[in-house]
């Protein structure tokens, strides 16, 4: 019988929807604090992905959890896992929805995945700017609002715990990089009275993102 408090270990409340699972694992994943359920334990990899992938998993979760109220001891059997659906960002994607571009997607990408794995990072890499042209409507330019962009992260493939493979079976949940792609959402704030052609400096820090901040640049349609 296992007796890990897996939901202390996400840091998630009993009876927490496969979204919020999600959410949970890949923020714990990235090294930032867990859901907002329960205070999250400190864990290992090991622990976050066998918690993710027992949890998400309704047989596994335990038939006794409703009635006692409190999180159930869980069996950790052993087998495949449903691979984690993909998260569609509704947001304005950095990947999907700039087509002029310098660098190139694949680019921006590797440089987005260094600051994740730290693998192949030139020793003469600096902060540097994207630049995106967003065109925003006349509306939002005269009484300012919010413009929401969809960043890609990286975390460890839940599947094979960043390895890339499961013994002698690549990993195709992943394909065979060990790294999980998804979106983090960063919020763009335009004043009021924003004129065409004002820029704004959106710093990604937050998301563990080190060597590339945006240059954003308003375009008013007419």
């Amino acid at each position: 019988m296992e007796t890990r408090d897996f939901y202390l270990i996400l840091g998630v409340a009993p009876g927490a929807g496969s979204e919020a699972l999600r959410a949970a694992y890949r923020q714990r994943a990235l090294g930032r604090p867990g859901g907002p359920g329960r205070a999250p334990r400190p864990a290992s990899l090991e622990d976050l992905v066998d918690a993710y992938r027992v949890l998400s998993d309704p047989e596994r979760r335990g038939s006794d959890e409703e009635a006692r109220g409190a999180p159930a001891e869980v069996r950790n059997v052993p087998g495949p896992a449903p691979r984690p659906e993909q998260l569609v960002p509704e947001a304005l994607s950095l990947t999907r929805d700039f087509e002029a571009r310098d660098p190139s997607v694949d680019e921006v990408l590797d440089r987005i995945l260094r600051n994740f794995t730290g693998l192949n990072v030139p020793k003469s890499e600096r902060l540097e700017a994207l630049d995106l042209t967003i065109a925003v409507s006349p509306e939002l330019a005269a009484f300012g609002g919010v413009v929401e962009l969809a960043v890609p992260v990286f975390y460890r493939c839940p599947e094979c715990r960043g390895e890339g493979h499961d013994g002698l079976y690549a990993c195709l949940a992943c394909g065979q990089t060990g790294m999980m792609e998804d979106t983090e959402p960063v919020h763009l704030q335009v004043p009021p009275v924003t004129r065409d052609g004002d820029s704004f400096a959106v710093p990604l820090h937050g998301l563990g993102i080190d060597n590339l901040f945006l240059d954003v640049h308003l375009r008013v349609a007419r």
